[in-house]
């Protein structure tokens, strides 16, 4: 029988550099639900999901989109526990465009032979979400830098745009201020005559 150990981080709301206290809360999951741990940062979900995927990653973990949630199958989290058990994470936008919050779940599924109790596994647990929020913070720089970059590409576009019709309108003023002199010759010739 395996025993179901569920996590619920509630993360993200865009501006704020801090992260609340992980809290209990609970989460539908596998059509059940399911006691989860809340935490709260303030930035978009992107951001958080970035964050989440590049911690894993620095754990060398490899996970699998699986109906809304990303799974970490058979894996270690040392800080957690050093049982291998599947990992689910879940985020969720919340808030208004410019003032988003982001809910991340954590759910965390093992067989008997896991290591601690589970008010250890889930203390633990919170641990890990709240010292996620550095890399949030991390991501969300990131990501702003990459928006700017964008921005920055687009004017560029649009400023070499703008030169070129510069040039092309400069080189037609040229030509016709040729036409010009070359016409008022010509009439200054005819009243000499």
């Amino acid at each position: 029988m395996k025993k179901i150990l569920t996590i619920l981080t509630l993360a993200i709301t865009t501006g704020s550099v801090f992260a609340q206290k992980a809290q209990e809360g609970r989460i539908q999951y596998k059509k059940t639900d399911q006691p989860a741990i809340l935490i709260t940062y303030n930035y978009p979900p992107e951001v958080v999901d970035n964050a989440l995927k590049a911690k894993m990653a620095d754990l060398r973990l490899t996970g699998q989109s699986n109906r809304g949630f990303l799974v970490y199958k058979n894996s270690v989290i040392p800080s957690i526990t050093s049982s291998k058990l599947d990992y689910s994470f879940k985020t969720e936008q919340q808030g208004s465009k410019g003032n988003e919050k982001t809910t991340l779940y954590l759910l965390m599924e093992g067989s008997g032979n896991i290591s601690g109790d589970a008010v250890v596994l889930a203390s633990r647990a919170k641990a890990f979400l709240e010292d996620l929020s550095s890399n949030v913070t991390r991501s969300n720089t990131i990501f702003q830098i990459k928006k700017q970059e964008a921005i920055m590409v687009d004017e560029e576009k649009k400023l070499k745009t703008l030169q070129d019709a510069y040039s092309a309108l400069d080189q037609k003023v040229k030509a016709q201020e040729k036409i010009v002199a070359s016409q008022k010759s010509v009439l200054d010739d005819l009243k000499a005559k």
